[in-house]
């Protein structure tokens, strides 16, 4: 079923929109107008923003006002204090109202089209829950750098082969911002305070049905000094990012292994399948053990 946004008439009258957008930010005057911008420049339009301000000390708010008095589907909300990214995260999904969601980071940019193809996909595919298009990397100012491929197009009937699958291939998460049931998301542990709980959220989500990648661009990816992910060695940024409340972080390992047989425990599947995925996380954790001692 081809979706035609001009199906829609007034779309402001709706109660609830199709798609909702969390765009959670903390201290991102430099690059969140161009986000904002091609969020609202998107040809499928009934969809609200909802803006999560971690506490910004910049120019930030400013910003997110003025856009707030534009356009009626835009939302601001401005946490006390600094609760993590993965709680402000969080937050934007507690507070969407969509049947379908997706995160958008304060500095990455999007196609006009995603929403339209990506809601596409969902609309027709229901064993499907998540959809995302092809990544290019950007750079600071927004110059293009690379193709990057996530191979992540997991479409096997086996929630363990899919899993296998997305734990063979993941690299950089990009996929976390495509489009999402949100039924389905929120009945996983979602984003939680530890080193690259992403990878954990895409991880689970597989357990639950298949991801579609649209074989066009569709999202770019800006690479620049400020983004958390620059240097995964800078202990004291890291901890800044996902759990400020912490002096430092330890367990980290453990914890992500820890996560993935709660995943594996929590998701509707048959016995014979979560037991196989159980063996493959126990076998794993055995190869990194020197690791997990540290």
């Amino acid at each position: 079923m081809f979706i035609d946004s001009n199906y829609l008439g007034n779309y402001k009258l709706k109660k609830k929109p199709l798609i909702s957008i969390g765009l959670p930010v903390y201290n991102g005057e430099k690059y969140i107008e161009s986000s904002i911008d091609s969020i609202l420049s998107q040809t499928f339009e009934d969809f609200e923003l909802i803006i999560s301000d971690n506490a910004s000390t910049d120019n930030t708010e400013k910003i997110c006002r003025q856009y707030v008095k534009r356009d009626s589907r835009i939302q601001y909300h401005r946490n006390n204090k600094n609760i993590g990214a993965p709680g402000n995260y969080n937050l934007t999904v507690e507070k969407s109202k969509g049947k379908y969601f997706r995160w958008q980071n304060s500095d990455d940019l999007i196609e006009p089209d995603l929403h339209q193809l990506c809601l596409e996909v969902l609309e027709n595919k229901s064993d499907a829950i998540l959809a995302y298009g092809k990544t290019k990397l950007i750079d600071g100012n927004g110059k293009f750098l690379s193709e990057y491929e996530d191979n992540l197009d997991l479409q096997d009937n086996s929630a363990y082969k899919r899993f296998l699958r997305f734990y063979e291939s993941v690299g950089m998460t990009n996929i976390i911002y495509g489009l999402i049931r949100t039924k389905t998301l929120r009945k996983t542990a979602m984003m939680q305070p530890f080193l690259a709980s992403d990878t954990n959220l895409i991880g689970e989500l597989s357990l639950y049905g298949k991801f579609i990648e649209i074989p066009v661009h569709l999202f770019s990816r800006r690479i620049h000094e400020e983004a958390s992910s620059w240097d995964r060695t800078d202990e004291e940024l890291q901890k800044n990012f996902w759990n400020p409340g912490k002096k430092r972080l330890k367990y980290q390992v453990a914890l992500q292994f820890f996560s993935y047989l709660k995943s594996i425990l929590r998701a509707p599947l048959k016995s014979r399948e979560k037991f196989q995925l159980i063996i493959f996380i126990l076998r794993i954790i055995k190869w990194n053990r020197n690791n997990l001692f540290k």
